[in-house]
This record gives structure tokens, C-alpha cells and sequence, in this order.
């Protein structure tokens, strides 16, 4: 597999990291890609009763415990579906 380097791109910590392109199908990739965050239950529990329960807004609730808002969407998305309101 022939690659070549393609620029750089900075993570949101700041960090700048190397892309390439793959000479024979043409796609850009990362040798060493950054993997999404495992928050644990406990803590999206206390996100989505935050926004669920106590009322904090989405937009808030995705300041206050440094996430972004489609992560804080998605959670409350996921408990309203295991657990049905009656």
C-alpha cells in the first residue's frame, strides 16, 4: 500500500496529528484514530435527570458537564427508550 502525507489536522485539544492518502483507492485516513469517549452509565444517568427531572435546558446541560449538546440529545434520546414514561 503506497500512502502519502496530506496535511494535518488539530484535535479539540489541540493536538495537530499527521493525515495520509492512500495512493491506490484515494481515501485519507489516520494511522492511529482518537476513539469516542466511554462515559459511564452513572453519569449519563445524572446528565439525562438533570435535563429530564430538575429541568436544565440542553443547551445548559451540555455546558455545565462539558459535552456536546447532540451527546446530551442522544442520552435522553436512549433512557426515554428503555425506560417508556406512563
Amino acid at each position: 500500500m503506497k500512502t502519502v502525507k496530506m496535511g494535518y489536522y488539530y484535535t479539540k485539544k489541540g493536538e495537530k496529528r499527521q493525515r495520509y492518502k492512500c495512493k491506490a483507492c484515494g481515501r485519507s485516513f489516520v494511522p492511529n484514530p482518537i476513539k469516542p469517549r466511554n462515559y459511564p452509565d452513572s453519569f449519563k444517568e445524572m446528565v439525562v435527570r438533570a435535563v429530564v427531572k430538575e429541568g436544565v435546558g440542553i443547551r445548559q446541560a451540555s455546558r455545565i458537564f462539558k459535552i456536546s449538546q447532540t451527546t446530551v440529545i442522544a442520552w435522553v434520546k436512549e433512557f426515554s427508550k428503555k425506560r417508556p414514561e406512563k
